[in-house]
């Protein structure tokens, strides 16, 4: 079960679901966006989702539920899928990229679709060297 550490309620740009990705927006201060893929820094994982008000509570440190985009194992590092999901961040996927950020790793093994728990840990990959 997770554990979440600070909490902090954003404005978004737009509609997010629970249980997702969200990256730091340049649109204005204490804004966030859904995160679509590995290319922007990560604030953290949404609860509820946005109200009504586009207000959206986002996990931002320790552990946090999210909704996987496929099957994933304990300990495998993740970024975010075109919807905000939890995918395996692989080298492989990213060679000649010169920023790539990566969201934290998966605590535990599920499917795409379950909802399960992970560490946050944001940071930057830069420059993947081609194989």
């Amino acid at each position: 079960m997770a554990q979440p550490g600070f909490i902090r309620n954003f404005s978004s740009e737009d509609v997010i679901p629970a249980n997702r990705l969200v990256v730091v927006s340049a649109a204005a201060d204490f804004h966030v966006a859904l995160a679509v893929d590995a290319s922007a820094m990560y604030a953290g994982v949404t609860e509820q989702g946005t109200d009504e008000h586009l207000r959206v509570d986002v996990v931002m440190t320790q552990s946090a539920p999210i909704e996987f985009g496929e099957t994933l194992i304990a300990g495998t590092p993740i970024v975010a899928d075109s919807e905000g999901k939890a995918v395996e961040f692989d080298p492989a996927n990213f060679v000649g990229e010169s920023t790539v950020y990566v969201a934290g790793w998966v605590m535990e093994d599920g499917e795409a679709g379950v909802i399960g728990d992970i560490f946050l840990a944001p940071q930057l990959i830069a420059n993947i060297p081609s194989a």
